[in-house]
């Protein structure tokens, strides 16, 4: 067990906590840029299959999509749309507040979920998910992972953490959910 050297204050003990513990201190993180942009599947049928159209939102982070980011780090397939569905308004409402940390995360663990099925919006058929906390310094999302409701959440190494300004962050949220 380390043994941690007598301090006269808090700061010094959170300064020396992070120095010990923390590869990436907060206070140390640049600040990421974050956006949104209009995500669009196609619909289509053939030999009676139906793939329904969608719009939703995708994130921008730094300038790159994060759904881009996510496939290029983790594999697999790019088919998800964004937590905020255009004509599904109480789930955008329901995705703004967990987003904004004022309810329920979506899966175990509390992360919230951002990219979902296209069909059916439903975890059990995959989607991506983020942990999402808020300090003085603004938002941060860290530990993103695949998720369903039947398996331990799969880690998406190699992507993250961001810390994004609050007034940004929150600007950004609240037109999303709009759409």
């Amino acid at each position: 067990m380390p043994r941690y050297p007598k301090l006269e204050s808090d700061l010094q003990f959170v300064s020396a906590f992070s120095k010990l513990h923390c590869a990436n201190p907060i206070s140390q993180m640049n600040i990421s840029s974050f956006a949104h942009k209009q995500l669009n599947r196609q619909g289509s049928q053939s030999n009676g299959c139906t793939v329904a159209e969608r719009t939703s939102v995708d994130f921008v982070i730094d300038g790159k999509s994060l759904l881009e980011s996510l496939v290029d780090v983790d594999g697999g397939h790019a088919d998800y749309m964004g937590c905020f569905v255009k004509g599904y308004p109480d789930q955008s409402a329901k995705s703004n507040a967990a987003l904004m940390l004022r309810g329920q995360s979506d899966s175990e663990g509390g992360r919230v979920l951002i990219y979902i099925c296209p069909e059916c919006g439903d975890i059990g058929c995959g989607a991506y998910a983020v942990c999402i906390s808020e300090s003085q310094l603004g938002y941060l999302w860290e530990s993103f992972a695949y998720v369903n409701d039947y398996e331990e959440p799969r880690e998406v190494e190699g992507l993250g953490p961001f810390l994004f300004e609050k007034e940004e962050y929150e600007a950004v949220v609240r037109h999303a959910a709009a759409i």
